[in-house]
């Protein structure tokens, strides 16, 4: 009996001794690093697509990231804007603006946008691969490589039962009480012409926001009054380096193009909101500060403000007066307040709207 034990004893030895020696290497053995070693899976969905050097940004064509991710994108001459589709996930972009719209949210980046040829081919930076579509890049050569596994869950974005459309005044109050007033002593304006929805003929449009002048809204407002960011958000543009249209002759040629067609165009709008500052705040909302005269050195995107956080200070930048170089005229805060890219006021009448801004800041 003794003899068994220590026969099973020697048995149990030699075969962890067996183990131990085919998990180690022998010296012809190649180990195979963990980089190299990777599954079949995920070489299968490393994708690679050709980029070029131009004006020190590194850039890729649409139409060959959109055969990879399975995507579609629509580019609108008349308003130079960008929609691009990635399976529930869509982004839009406008021309000379360096600000990313994702399912109705704004990416704090200032490094994304588009060109677009004659030819309507349209090439972006990777930083839209990296930072809009969330993909990390790496580099070989002249093509950049990323690991693509078919469409994700949504980023962002409202939730399915939004309904937002069939808001009262009671909804949207509740929704946007968060709000302070952008100017702290100032009276928000009652005036029809100062509200959403007033038409602007002069560009064939309708005023998209509230503004906030002196003789409507007191508050001794002028090139000194502070702009603040009304609560706690995101910085997703700031102008600091906005240039003023050179002359009324080149305003009035974006203004004819504006009668021609009967709207307003997108690109041109932007123009005429002269220099701004945009901050996203949870749930979707987003404010449109317009026509300041300047900003904060201090200020850029990716900054976390709040209520207290001077943001600007009121002037009249993209303004006729200011293209005509009268520097005091016309002095105001025009503000767009967005909720997941719609202007808050789209489901209310004006009567409406008037009540619902009284109610938040009165």
């Amino acid at each position: 009996m003794k003899h068994i034990w220590i026969l099973m004893f020697i048995l149990v030895l030699l075969g962890t001794a067996c183990q131990q020696q085919e998990a180690a290497p022998s010296e012809n053995e190649k180990v195979v690093p963990q980089e190299e070693n990777k599954s079949e899976n995920e070489n299968d969905s490393l994708s690679t697509i050709p980029v070029d050097i131009h004006f020190d940004d590194v850039m890729f064509q649409l139409n060959d990231l959109m055969e990879i991710v399975g995507g579609s994108y629509e580019f609108d001459e008349v308003h130079r804007t960008l929609k691009i589709k990635i399976h529930d996930d869509e982004y839009t972009l406008i021309d000379g603006v360096n600000v990313l719209e994702r399912n109705g949210e704004f990416v704090p980046r200032d490094d994304i946008y588009f060109t677009a040829s004659q030819e309507h081919e349209i090439a972006m930076p990777v930083s839209f691969i990296e930072h809009g579509l969330q993909l990390p890049l790496s580099y070989k050569e002249d093509v950049a490589e990323f690991q693509w596994f078919g469409p994700t869950e949504k980023v962002g974005g409202p939730p399915a039962s939004f309904g937002f459309e069939e808001w009262d005044v009671e909804r949207m109050v509740d929704y946007l009480s968060f709000l302070e007033k952008p100017i702290k002593d100032a009276t928000v304006s009652t005036i029809p012409s100062h509200l959403p929805g007033a038409p602007r003929e002069y560009r064939n449009g309708y005023h998209e926001g509230i503004d906030w002048y002196d003789f409507a809204s007191g508050g001794n407002i002028n090139t000194d009054t502070p702009i603040y960011a009304m609560a706690d958000g995101v910085v997703v543009r700031v102008d600091h380096d906005y240039v003023e249209y050179e002359s009324p002759e080149e305003r009035d040629k974006d203004l004819m193009l504006t009668s021609e067609i009967g709207e307003t165009p997108e690109y041109i709008f932007d123009r005429l909101r002269g220099r701004q500052v945009w901050v996203q705040y949870p749930h979707g909302v987003m404010n449109r500060f317009a026509h300041l005269d300047s900003i904060p050195e201090d200020i850029k995107v990716g900054d976390r403000v709040n209520s207290e956080t001077i943001i600007g200070y009121v002037g009249n930048s993209g303004t006729s007066d200011a293209v005509n170089n009268k520097e005091t005229a016309g002095l105001h805060l025009h503000q767009d307040l967005l909720i997941y890219g719609e202007l808050f006021w789209k489901p209310l009448s004006q009567e409406e709207v008037r009540e619902v801004l009284v109610q938040i800041w009165e």
